[in-house]
């Protein structure tokens, strides 16, 4: 009760007491409780003007937000370029990729160390090469032969090794940007190397092929002389079947095939047979297992790559001259060409890496500028598509295959 109020209610007490004592005894009892009313009415009007005590309020805790987590954004990775190709090449020679994982193919494109993008390789064969006149189709003369390896030297290219060719196939390992593989078809003696050879080679630090009949009568004449050549270290030997002169194509694979080497057996078994025989006694005469098959005549069947790669080879080629080897990038065709009828389709074997094409001696001279431009063009389109590579691999591969080695952040 607030001190207003009390003294009111205290001096209405008094007044009430006061008024009771003075009271005549002829008053009436109406009066008391007249009185008793007026008082209840005044004691419930000063209780109501004092006020009431208001509870204290709990101040209510307001609980501090939490931090959400941000959502890492989902990269989208980009759609990757169409394989390089060019109007250099025929309508019907379309270039074939033989690794079909991105990931894979993109690191070793860009790995530091690794041959540059365009970097091309142009693999030429020899038949035969004479100081007379040409007496066959598949004959060069020396001075033509002499005039394409100065060619190839002046154009800036360099050898390399049937090992080298496939560490550059398989895994982009370092070549020079312009490579040529020389190959020597059949067998020759000790002075077709010497004399049409080596002047040249010995000059620019080149190496050649010699592609190995291993018939054992045929190759008893040669061998001797070849097992001096592959000491010097200028001349390595690869297979180029055994019997070599019965040609095994896709008509042919079902025949029976009768010789005194290994009697009558399936065009099927024959294949095996060359495969396996020939790799074997490379391995006997030179002392190194062969990595690569030269088609006898240029004829394979898919059976016979999916042999040859089960006996231990690596490569492959074909007598077809449709374009230089680049990393994961072989040009092949799927039907005959009008133009060249000769000239067996091999997309259709599923695996480029058996079925390498080859330039002819005779006219490879003519090829150097177009191989060069290619390789340029390649070069080119590899920059200009470099930044999307990158990308698809940063959000597609690196978790799985790591960084690319000496790639700047």
């Amino acid at each position: 009760m607030n001190r207003i109020a009390g003294s009111l209610l205290v001096a209405f007490i008094a007044g009430l007491i006061l008024v009771r004592c003075g009271a005549s005894p002829s008053e009436t009892p109406s009066a008391d409780l007249t009185l008793t009313a007026v008082f209840e009415e005044a004691l419930i009007a000063a209780t109501r003007s004092v006020p009431t005590s208001t509870p204290t309020q709990t101040p209510t805790h307001t609980p501090t937000p939490t931090a959400t987590a941000t959502a890492t954004p989902v990269r989208t990775p980009p759609a990757l370029p169409a394989e390089f190709n060019t109007p250099l090449l025929a309508k019907v020679d379309q270039p074939r990729a033989y690794i079909t994982n991105a990931c894979e193919s993109i690191k070793a494109r860009w790995s530091a160390g690794n041959a540059e993008p365009g970097t091309v390789v142009m693999p030429i064969m020899f038949h035969s090469v004479t100081d007379g006149e040409i007496s066959h189709p598949y004959q060069i003369t020396s001075a033509k032969l002499d005039r394409l390896l100065r060619d190839l030297k002046e154009q800036g290219f360099e050898s390399i090794t049937m090992q080298q060719l496939a560490d550059f196939l398989h895994h982009n390992a370092w070549i020079p940007r312009r490579s040529v593989l020389l190959i020597a078809d059949d067998l020759h003696n000790e002075e077709y190397f010497r004399k049409h050879f080596e002047p040249l080679l010995k000059e620019y630090g080149w190496t050649m092929v010699n592609a190995w009949i291993s018939e054992p009568e045929a190759s008893k004449r040669v061998l001797q002389v070849n097992q001096k050549l592959q000491q010097e270290q200028w001349v390595e030997h690869q297979a180029h079947g055994v019997i070599h002169n019965i040609y095994i194509d896709e008509k042919s694979l079902k025949s029976v095939i009768s010789t005194e080497l290994y009697g009558s057996v399936s065009g099927e078994e024959f294949s095996r047979l060359e495969l396996e025989g020939s790799m074997q006694r490379i391995e006997e005469a030179f002392g190194v297992k062969p990595i690569a098959y030269i088609w006898p005549g240029g004829n394979f069947t898919a059976a016979g790559v999916k042999m040859a790669e089960q006996v231990g080879y690596q490569l492959g080629f074909s007598v077809n001259p449709r374009g230089p080897l680049m990393y994961n990038w072989i040009p092949l065709a799927d039907q005959v060409d009008p133009n060249r009828p000769s000239f067996l389709p091999e997309a259709y074997v599923n695996n480029p890496l058996f079925v390498l094409p080859r330039y002819w001696d005779k006219d490879a001279s003519a090829h150097i500028d177009t191989v060069r431009q290619i390789g340029n063009q390649a070069a080119i389109v590899a920059e200009q598509n470099k930044a999307i590579e990158l990308e698809y691999f940063d959000i597609v591969c690196k978790a799985k295959y790591g960084d690319i080695p000496g790639l700047e952040p």
